[in-house]
């Protein structure tokens, strides 16, 4: 993980979030709008509007306030031009939506690499909830820089703010694009965006690996990094237009065959100094391990049979609820097969795809609350459309009321390899029953099956033989077709799909017996139709 360049400044401007006013409780009483100074007199020409923070602006100030603060591929991401310039508040207004959404889903996006860089460098800090995890994201905010990739529009993590601010000039194109879509991770690692934390990346300025992000795309070691700090630091004492400005980083050559550092494909150097094409990635930690070391990696941990049915499609859709009547998962022949025995795969489309299943341990396990439970999945997408996957669990007691959930991030599916994404249930009090649900959908909206991939789905409860011998009423063997050979009830819940309440239906559960004689009843009822009709035709 990347050091980062400055420290925190001491004196911090307040935040947007504190510095809004309540609209409900407050009424701007300004006469002219502080954009054009033109009095705020609501007529034909010149409509006033109030925004959410309760501020008063002309409706076309304000429009070409938004227009012009847009999200730049040229420079970090500032999102002050979709400010009320009185309070700080962001403009939230319905005649100004259809300026606002894209900024306000960018802002989520942004707070969401916020995160993942405050879990690394401030882990102890964010593992506390309340007011320390408000306080770290204020600070996050104010610290840490982003930019826009110019290829996928999605923003990225580049740096800190100081450093960022020292950049000269405009961002060449070739310097705005992401690790997903920079050609230098594609050569060592099968999936960069989730990888990106793993990987190794070379100083641009000489041979050694960097420790250092700066001005978005920059990679440094420690020397070059201090041997750039002390140029920024001489420029801004003599001035950046001054005739004796110190030149630009000079790079050090790479010394060639004696350089242990690995060397891009072809060439006996690496290519030091200021342009993008002198980055490279040494290595990616996880796509680095060999066959052998990467078959020990997902060894699990051991536990009992998996507990659900049809893991794989090899059924069709058999036991598993369809939560999405839109758009529903559906089973495909597997080009890449997950695993040994496994044909077939589910698959979904262009809209979330939702599935879920329920496992009732109450009826298979003496105390389920005791019980350690991994539920997992293996997931993979296209190289030709890319796609999304989430998994996630819900606990429920006795009553069928919600106790717990858990859920992975949406992940993007890696093309044409399989990875298995994994959520651990620790002993719970009053858990009686879990379902496991599966999201997928492409990122295209292409019409069709073209979204991400599943397999090999599984709960399993973790623990050596004789704990299982201890915990399982009746211990349930593998079976051929996945699942436990032993009856149990299996059924359907409920989740969200997007943004919508969630909540769980009335309980319902179907045997697999009641299952199996509909599976027959289906074959069946076809033949018999077909033998009627030749009959009559006889």
């Amino acid at each position: 993980v990347l050091h980062l360049c400055s420290k925190i400044k001491k004196s911090m401007s307040q935040s947007p979030s504190t510095a809004a006013h309540d609209a409900s409780s407050f009424q701007d009483t300004s006469e002219d709008c502080a954009i054009c100074l033109c009095p705020l007199e609501d007529d034909d020409e010149n409509e006033v509007i109030a925004l959410g923070c309760g501020h008063r602006w002309h409706l076309a100030c304000i429009k070409q306030q938004l227009e012009h603060g847009k999200p730049s591929h040229a420079k970090r991401l500032l999102f002050n031009g979709c400010q009320c310039a009185k309070c700080g508040s962001f403009c939230d207004h319905p005649k100004l939506e259809h300026m606002t959404r894209p900024t306000d889903d960018l802002r989520e996006k942004v707070d969401e690499l916020i995160v993942e860089q405050l879990r690394v460098d401030a882990p102890a800090g964010w593992r506390r909830n309340g007011s320390d995890r408000t306080a770290l994201m204020d600070q996050g905010r104010r610290k840490y820089a982003f930019f826009l990739c110019s290829n996928c529009n999605e923003p990225y993590f580049g740096g800190t703010v100081e450093c960022a601010d020292q950049q000269e000039g405009e961002l060449a194109p070739n310097d705005q694009l992401c690790v997903a879509c920079s050609p230098q991770p594609q050569i060592v690692c099968q999936n960069p965006l989730q990888h990106r934390g793993h990987m190794t990346w070379k100083c641009r300025y000489c041979c050694r690996p960097s420790t250092f992000l700066c001005y978005g795309s920059v990679h440094f070691c420690d020397a070059c990094h201090e041997r750039n700090s002390h140029r920024v630091q001489q420029q801004q004492r003599i001035g950046r237009n001054s005739s004796n400005a110190p030149p630009l980083l000079e790079p050090i050559p790479c010394p060639g065959d004696s350089c242990t550092f690995p060397k891009p494909a072809g060439k006996t150097k690496h290519n030091n100094g200021t342009t993008s094409d002198c980055e490279q990635v040494y290595h990616c930690a996880c796509c680095q391990s060999s066959d052998s070391q990467r078959s020990a990696a997902n060894v699990q941990e051991p536990g009992s049979a998996n507990l659900l049915v049809n893991t794989s499609g090899e059924r069709g859709l058999a036991l598993w609820q369809q939560l999405n009547r839109r758009s529903s998962w559906k089973v495909e022949q597997s080009a890449i097969p997950s695993g040994e025995n496994v044909s077939t795969n589910f698959v979904s489309s262009y809209q979330w795809c939702v599935m879920a299943q329920r496992v009732d341990l109450q009826s298979l396990l003496r105390n389920p609350s005791l019980a350690r439970v991994e539920a997992s999945a293996k997931y993979m997408g296209r190289t030709d459309c890319p796609s999304v996957f989430r998994l996630e669990v819900i606990i429920l007691d006795r009553s069928q009321r919600i106790i717990q959930r858990q859920s992975t991030p949406t992940l993007d599916a890696p093309p044409d390899y399989w990875e298995r994404a994994r959520l651990i249930v620790e002993p719970l009090e009053n858990m009686s029953e879990i379902v496991l649900v599966v999201h997928g959908k492409d990122s295209r909206f292409w019409q069709g099956d073209f979204g991400s991939k599943v397999s090999e789905c599984s709960i399993r409860i973790l623990g050596g033989e004789e704990e299982l011998n201890r915990q399982f009423l009746n211990r349930p063997q593998q079976s051929n077709g996945g699942g436990p050979q032993v009856g149990f009830p299996v059924g359907a819940t409920a989740t969200t799909i997007g943004e919508e309440n969630r909540r769980l239906p009335e309980r319902r559960q179907p045997p697999v017996a009641a299952e199996a004689n509909r599976l027959y009843l289906d074959a069946i009822l076809p033949l018999i139709f077909f033998l009627v009709l030749f009959w009559l035709a006889s």
